[in-house]
């Protein structure tokens, strides 16, 4: 393509109108944030920071207070000496670069002008922050002193006209009040001083301790009345309670109930001697441990008293139980000697009901010993009640081991019944097969079923014989009706496998006539399958040879044989 000097001037001129048009867009664009940024700085510096410390300058300040607003001021001449010249700086020279179309040299002061000024910002908010605070600082200790006086000289009125509550704690609550006193006055000297800083740290400190005292004041005297009340009363209540059980023939072997509640007084008195020098929480800490031992205490003898309830109500009970497990244990015995005479006992029952016959009897020595120490006033009613109670669950333990072997034997007689059910039921079975294979009129059994049919039959005559003795064996008895029903099943399994074979042999021979005279092999097939039906008694081979060969020139055939059995099978049966 060629182009002529018109074309190429054109194309020059485009180029340069394009150029100038960036060019003049980033210069306003770098203008555009010269402004901005020229803006936020006029406005940072426009903050009152100036007026905020003449304001302070002309106070007179001290110590703590002092040291702040001069630390703050420092601060300030730092900003106002370098940062903001520099940020003044460098925005002159982002525009002279932007002048002089050295663009990219513009961007970069402008970048760092925009970080310095950022960082500028946060000190100068911060620094007018701390000068506010350091300003508000004077009223607003006036407003929380003017509140602390007002708690102070209410905790004071407290304790000048409720002393009788406080008891000996009075000495240390007044002199928490000449403490808090001396510490208003401190306050006050700081801030006629003018350091307004270490004022407030002073007030920080009467707060806390007036807190502390307005609680010793709130709980010291409900702490008095607790152990008064409550404790001191609790303990008098025992000391009486354990006097009278004494008198009542209760024996507390192995606790001294007044030393123990000497020992709780102890910790009481600690406790009294704690809240006087109002330290509540030692106080407490003794209080709770004497609230424990005193529930302790009352646990212990009210334990007593309920065994001694249970003991009372349970002992004549538990004599009854001896005499009625006894007496069922008495029957036990008798139903073992019956039971004996007529069938074998695998068990050792008869000295199960000997061994149980013992244990009731050292039961019962042990329940008589125990029932003496009651007689004899000296009993721990715990320690009986314990005792009793193991012996009730000893017996009751017995009871339930003569009761298991009564009932485990009374089965036998409806175990017995039911093998002579199961016998009958095994011969009808037997004949059943037996009439069933008659029907069919075979040519002859396998010496195998013969052999299975015998077995049975024995088995069966066996069983009819061990059901017939004057003592019987279950045990023997059930493995053996166990044997018999397997055997029984399996001659069932190989009758009906019999008679299928049999039947469906006959009728493949009827469906394969059709083609022995066109089908050699059939013919062959035919008489080795009549062979061994006849002369062997071999179905399940005969209907083996006859199905094949039938197969073989007639795909369909067999099938259709053994539905139309099956059908007919099915009809029988309904």
């Amino acid at each position: 393509m060629n182009l002529t000097f018109t074309d190429i001037l054109f194309i020059i001129v485009i180029l340069f109108l394009v150029a100038s048009g960036v060019i003049f867009y980033l210069r306003t664009q770098r203008a555009k944030e010269i402004r901005e940024l020229e803006n936020r700085k006029d406005e940072m510096m426009s903050i009152s920071i100036a007026d905020q410390l003449f304001t302070l300058k002309n106070m007179d300040l001290a110590g703590q207070t002092k040291r702040k607003y001069e630390s703050l001021v420092a601060t300030w001449q730092t900003l106002t000496n370098f940062q903001f010249t520099e940020i003044e700086a460098m925005l002159v020279g982002a525009e002279q670069y932007s002048e002089q179309m050295n663009l990219m040299k513009a961007k970069t002061a402008l970048s760092e002008a925009r970080d310095l000024l950022d960082e500028t910002e946060v000190q100068v908010h911060d620094l007018h922050d701390e000068l506010t605070a350091l300003l508000k600082i004077s009223e607003d200790n006036h407003e929380r002193n003017e509140a602390l006086l007002e708690r102070y000289n209410t905790a004071r009125k407290s304790i000048m006209n409720h002393s009788f509550d406080y008891g000996p704690a009075i000495e240390t609550l007044e002199k928490n009040l000449q403490y808090l006193e001396l510490n208003f006055t401190r306050y006050n000297e700081l801030t006629t001083a003018g350091d307004h800083i270490e004022a407030d740290d002073m007030l920080n400190t009467i707060e806390a301790d007036l807190g502390s005292l307005e609680d010793i004041l709130e709980k010291l005297p409900s702490m008095y009345n607790k152990i008064k009340k409550d404790y001191e009363d609790a303990l008098e209540d025992i000391l009486d309670g354990h006097k009278k059980m004494l008198e009542s023939h209760f024996n507390f072997e192995g606790v001294d109930v007044p030393e123990k509640a000497e020992e709780i007084q102890e910790k009481l008195n600690e406790a009294k001697n704690h809240i006087k020098n109002a330290d509540l929480v030692d106080a407490q800490t003794l209080m709770d441990k004497a609230d424990r031992e005193i529930n302790s205490l009352y646990d212990f003898m009210e334990a007593e008293i309920e065994a001694k309830n249970y003991v009372n109500t349970h002992i004549n009970q538990l004599r009854a139980r001896f005499e009625e497990v006894r007496e069922n244990n008495r029957y036990a015995g008798i139903e073992v000697d019956r039971i004996a005479q007529s069938y074998i006992l695998h068990e050792n029952e008869v000295d199960q009901i000997s061994e149980l016959t013992e244990q009731i009897d050292a039961e019962y020595g042990r329940f008589t010993d125990t029932a003496g120490t009651i007689e004899a006033d000296g009993a721990v009613f715990t320690q009986v009640a314990e005792q009793l109670s193991r012996i009730e669950k000893n017996l009751n333990e017995y009871d339930s081991k003569q009761q298991k072997i009564v009932k485990d034997l009374g089965q036998l007689n409806a175990r017995e019944r039911e093998a002579k059910t199961n016998l009958d039921s095994y011969e009808l079975d037997l004949r059943n097969m037996k009439r069933r294979l008659e029907k069919q009129h075979l040519p002859g059994l396998s010496s195998n079923y013969y052999e299975l049919f015998y077995k049975v039959t024995d088995e069966i005559e066996y069983l009819s014989k061990q059901l017939n003795r004057v003592r019987i064996d279950m045990v023997e008895i059930e493995g053996l009706e166990k044997q018999l029903a397997e055997n029984l099943n399996k001659l069932d399994e190989l009758t009906e496998s019999t008679v299928d074979s049999a039947t469906l042999t006959e009728y493949m021979i009827q469906h394969s006539n059709r083609f022995r005279f066109d089908y050699p092999e059939m013919d062959q097939a035919i008489h080795e399958a009549e062979y061994l039906f006849y002369d062997e008694f071999r179905y399940d081979e005969a209907l083996n040879v006859i199905e094949k060969a039938l197969y073989r020139v007639d795909r369909e055939g067999p099938t259709q044989v053994r539905r139309m059995y099956q059908q007919e099978k099915q009809n029988r049966i309904f």
